[in-house]
């Protein structure tokens, strides 16, 4: 029986969706996106070939990659349809409840993966590979839909974990959301308090507010699609600073409150960098050049090492520091590489 698949949005996401898709047998891949992007990922591998929203309808599943504020317009757009359907968006509680008033069989997801690279010019098949998937069935879905979604992001290497949408949302305010604002505050209140106060900005700083650089479309998107959960996150920020405020003066309860913190901290395990050793920053002094940065990241891959984050940490405008963050595993031997090809590197920690 020939299995076909559709995808909505051929981006990071999307195309590594199809790549994926593609080493897991699926018959024919179809992509519904900009003439140009299509182009590109037929090119990639990616799709098959172009498609559309009328001719997607046909197809056994279909996969939401689109940016988040047009997922439920697409919902509507599909309907009636027989085919599957999933998501990718970081938001759920809505989207779900969007798809269940069409009577839709639909399945939310949210892969929790992706790349400082956007565009499907970034895609890779094992994008997915070892990362936690969510589903967000409620008590409307239909088992079977739930299963063939479980077994399809099972196929990627991917971890299907199901959680209520409503929940999941909170979740995303509280550990993605939430730091993204918290950036763009302390960007604003060190700006305020000094206009030179940033080029004074330790690694600290800079660790806490690296994702105020994040894509502005995409998480003005996000964070009005996640606003109710969101108020929710922030209320409670908003109370934990306050009581914070009230006990500075109290150095007591101070260190309690920073060994709560650091007790959280090492109960998250491999999932942040931290002290286990599972994961390693290596720091490799660069001049301010064209080119460079490329340099070092084509090493890495050319070498299959894998680049799970990385960021610049300037010094002056002539030079900078590119720190990448490694498993611990391929640590020396990146250290060596570099090394041989003629850049320092150290190891942090």
């Amino acid at each position: 029986m020939t299995r076909s698949l559709g995808i909505i949005g051929v981006g990071l996401i999307g195309g590594s969706i199809g790549l994926a898709a593609r080493e897991s047998g699926w018959d024919e891949i179809v992509g519904v996106d900009a003439p140009e992007v299509l182009e590109e990922a037929s090119s990639l591998g990616a799709i098959d070939r172009a498609s559309t929203l009328k001719e997607i309808r046909g197809v056994n599943l279909v996969v939401l990659a689109a940016p988040i504020s047009k997922i439920k317009e697409l919902l509507s757009e599909l309907s009636p349809t027989d085919a599957l359907i999933t998501d990718v968006a970081s938001t759920k509680t809505a989207i779900v409840g969007e798809a269940e008033s069409h009577e839709l069989r639909f399945v939310g997801g949210h892969p929790m993966a992706g790349s400082q690279l956007a565009g499907v010019s970034n895609a890779k098949a094992d994008l997915f590979r070892g990362a936690r998937y969510f589903l967000t069935p409620t008590e409307n879905t239909d088992p079977d839909a739930y299963r063939e979604i479980s077994a399809f992001v099972r196929d990627f290497g991917a971890m299907p974990t199901a959680v209520e949408p409503e929940k999941h949302d909170l979740l995303m305010a509280a550990v993605s959301h939430l730091p993204h604002l918290m950036a763009a505050a302390l960007l604003k209140v060190a700006a305020d308090i000094s206009p030179e106060a940033l080029s004074f900005a330790g690694s600290s700083f800079r660790d806490l507010t690296r994702v105020g650089s994040s894509n502005p479309e995409l998480w003005s998107d996000i964070l009005a699609e996640n606003a109710p959960a969101l108020g929710e996150a922030l209320g409670a920020f908003a109370g934990a600073m306050a009581q914070l405020g009230s006990e500075v003066q109290d150095k007591q309860s101070m260190a309690k409150r920073f060994d709560e913190a650091r007790e959280a901290y090492d109960a998250l395990g491999g999932i942040l960098i931290e002290r286990s050793g599972e994961n390693l920053d290596l720091a490799i002094p660069v001049e301010n050049r064209p080119g460079v940065f490329s340099e070092v990241t084509t090493l890495m891959g050319s070498n299959t090492i894998n680049i799970l984050d990385l960021y610049v940490r300037h010094s002056n405008t002539e030079r900078a520091a590119l720190v990448l963050t490694l498993d611990a595993g391929d640590a020396e031997k990146a250290r060596k590489l570099l090394r041989d090809t003629g850049f320092r590197a150290e190891i942090l920690g």
